[in-house]
């Protein structure tokens, strides 16, 4: 024991030596000895460059088998370096500010430059990280003011061919105020082969992404590539190109609570990725939006690769996409890239929603090669149309429209064929069954005016002519 308070004593006599040299140098406490290791890192102001005294900080809680780097109030500038981060995040840190006051910011006089950078990077391509936290801070890119390549929030991107079968997991970041980088938060790998085994058994594990405030981003807000087990929730996302993204094969992620403002898309769910739950958010384009962009809420879509892909298994419920602000009003869209080989979109459900513009059940850029089946379209509040193509333009079966209420005024027009329209209530319109659209079931709908059907070998059955009088 007298030994123990001996080393102890020694131990904070040198600690407080050295910061009397230097205050601005990180500082171990004692105050959580029994429970974990701690380094205290004050802020070396505006005037300073902040690089090799986080890094020395994270350096020693990771040497000590992980720990908590707490930063204190005020400004961490960081620097360029050689080659594609200043600052890495090492396994089992935790980079913990105070709050806002806590600034890290990329230096914004940093000459631009066209090579993508991370000022704070999750591992590296060698050596990646597990098991970090980054919480209760503020972070600036200035990527805008910089220009160049893409200047990147947190981030850990593993694209050397020696990397690909490794990964970063248990990843959290969170009650962060991020702006200005062109991604906020992500993991990534390159695209090809990425539904290969290996890589599959190798995607980024438990990433959490959740209570931040992102403003201001050039790209994704927030990218989940070849991750398997994802969290995006309660984020306030507004001013970015692009919502939250799963891609590259992504799993078993969920996109939930988040209110997402956006100037290119909303949510994006694409290439290969399955198992996804997109639920409670909030989705609408900035009001400055180019009134002629599609603007999408959601978006359903391929990468530019040549690859036979499939996005299926993905539950959409109780969000609000609303789109009155470009001329499309598109809130839900598919789209398959030109250079992909083609897509298949199965195992779709879009249950409880509100659409505040219309849905595009087509994809205009390349139908030839798009497949939409086995969806379910139900118990939605509809504000725009519920648009279809017909089956000569592009490939759509089983497509289950059932128990919405579609509020347009006028007539919703299938075009499509082997639907099943059932149950819903056009409250200001009805249906017309187009020309070619043929083998479709139309039965119990309720509408305030009778069907049309100008296509073939369609069951019309059970519907009801509301009569003025019926209605209040």
């Amino acid at each position: 024991m007298k030994h123990d308070l001996v080393l102890i004593a020694h131990l904070v006599f040198t600690v407080g030596h050295a910061l009397a040299a230097d205050p601005t140098a990180p500082r171990k406490t004692m105050a959580h000895a029994a429970s974990g290791f701690e380094v205290l890192v004050p802020a070396p102001g505006p005037d300073a460059i902040a690089d090799e005294i986080l890094q020395q900080a994270i350096d020693q809680a990771a040497s000590a088998g992980g720990g908590v780097v707490l930063l204190g109030v005020g400004d961490f500038k960081l620097s360029r370096k050689q080659g594609e981060e200043t600052v890495v995040i090492k396994s089992g840190v935790t980079l913990r500010g105070q709050g806002y006051a806590t600034h890290l910011y990329f230096d914004p006089t940093t000459p631009p430059n066209p090579q993508r950078y991370y000022p704070v990077r999750i591992g590296t391509d060698a050596v990646p990280a597990h098991n970090v936290v980054i919480e209760d801070l503020r972070y600036t890119g200035n990527d805008q003011a910089i220009g160049g390549g893409s200047i990147m929030g947190f981030n850990a991107r593993l694209d050397a061919p020696e990397s690909l079968l490794l990964s970063c997991d248990n990843i959290t970041i969170r009650d962060c105020w991020i702006h200005d980088a062109k991604q906020a938060v992500g993991c990534s790998k390159p695209a090809a082969r990425y539904m290969d085994a290996d890589r599959l058994a190798a995607q980024f594990k438990n990433w959490q992404v959740h209570r931040n405030f992102i403003d201001t981003c050039g790209n994704k807000a927030v990218e989940l590539a070849a991750c398997n087990g994802g969290l995006i929730a309660d984020n306030h996302i507004v001013n970015v190109a692009d919502g939250p993204q799963v891609i590259f094969g992504s799993r078993n992620v969920q996109i939930r609570d988040n209110i997402v403002y956006f100037t290119s898309t909303g949510i994006n769910v694409t290439e290969g990725s399955h198992h996804i739950r997109v639920s409670g958010n909030h989705v609408e384009p900035m009001p400055d939006i180019n009134p002629g962009a599609v603007g999408p809420c959601l978006i359903f879509r391929t990468e530019p690769h040549p690859l036979d892909s499939k996005i299926s298994d993905v539950v959409v419920t109780g969000n609000i996409f609303r789109n009155r602000t470009t001329r499309s009003q598109c809130t839900v869209r598919f789209v398959t890239r030109k250079e992909a080989l083609s897509c298949v979109y199965e195992g779709i459900t879009l249950t409880g929603n509100v659409f505040d513009g219309d849905v595009h059940f087509f994809d205009k850029m390349s139908p030839a090669h798009t497949t939409i089946r086995d969806i379910v379209f139900a118990d939605n509040v509809c504000e725009g149309g519920v648009l279809s193509e017909p089956r000569g333009t592009m490939v759509s079966s089983h497509v289950l429209v059932r128990g919405n209420m579609l509020r347009q005024a006028g007539n919703v027009t299938l075009s499509a064929s082997h639907w099943i329209w059932t149950g819903n209530t056009h409250v200001n319109g009805t249906l017309e069954v187009a020309a070619g659209a043929n083998a479709n079931i139309i039965r119990d709908n309720v509408t305030t005016a009778p069907m049309t059907d100008h296509g073939m070998d369609n069951v019309l059955t059970g519907n009801v002519v509301m009569k003025k009088s019926d209605s209040p």
